[in-house]
Parts: structure tokens; C-alpha cells; sequence
């Protein structure tokens, strides 16, 4: 019983080893497939390669509605604001965010984040992502 890992790898090899010139093979081998794309990826000249630790910039901050988020800067985090909050900007794709919370780094554009201060959870910025 010992020797069995030893025979089952022995059979194995046999089975992968080629045939002689000459033989024919027992199993015919299907065509190889090959995947090809006729993308080409050119650097910007001037360009800085990004930081990993760079985050992407949403094209405006209209994509999440932090242009009209603006105006609560500055207001108490309390259920009526943040629902006066989702019905300003139309969506409730709003992620709200104190200095010691833990988040993702997926990045979406349609989502709202809102910085809250640690004390008095304060809104202190808003942005897309």
C-alpha cells in the first residue's frame, strides 16, 4: 500500500509520454485555439504612470450630485438630513463616512461619499466615488 502514490504517478507519466515515430496515437488531439486581439496599448507621451494608491477622479462631480451636496456642508448628521439629503440629489447611492470608519476603495461614480467630523458629525465635504 505504500508504493501506491508511486505506481498511480508511474501511470500517469505513461500516460502523458508521446508515441514513437511511426505509432498512431490512441486519442486524436483537438486543434490548438488561439486567442488574439487587435488592441494595442501605447503610452501617453508626458504622462505619468498612476500611483496605486491614487484614487480615480469622477469626470464631474454631477455624476453623484456632489455639486448639489455642497449645500449641506456644514449640517448636523441626523435622520431628516439625510433624507433631505437623497432627495435633493435623487438617489440614495450615499455612503457616509467619519474620520475612524471603515470603507471599501471600490470606486463608483454614481455614488455619493459625505466626510462627517468625528465630534459633533458634522458634514465636512462631499464627493463622488
Amino acid at each position: 500500500m505504500r508504493h501506491f502514490p508511486f505506481m498511480f504517478a508511474a501511470l500517469a507519466l505513461a500516460g502523458c509520454s508521446q508515441a514513437a515515430p511511426g505509432e498512431a496515437t490512441a486519442t486524436p488531439s483537438a486543434p490548438a485555439t488561439v486567442a488574439t486581439t487587435n488592441a494595442t496599448v501605447e503610452p501617453v507621451p508626458g504622462a505619468a504612470a498612476p500611483s496605486l494608491n491614487e484614487r480615480p477622479v469622477a469626470d464631474s462631480s454631477s455624476d453623484c450630485g456632489a455639486d448639489k451636496a455642497k449645500a449641506f456642508i456644514g449640517r448636523q448628521d441626523r435622520p431628516t438630513t439625510r433624507a433631505d439629503l437623497a432627495k435633493l440629489i435623487g438617489h440614495d447611492r450615499i455612503r457616509w463616512l467619519g474620520p475612524d470608519d471603515a470603507m471599501t476603495m471600490d470606486f463608483s461614480p454614481e455614488r455619493l461619499n459625505v466626510m462627517l467630523d468625528a465630534q459633533k458629525r458634522t458634514i465636512t465635504g462631499v464627493r463622488c466615488g
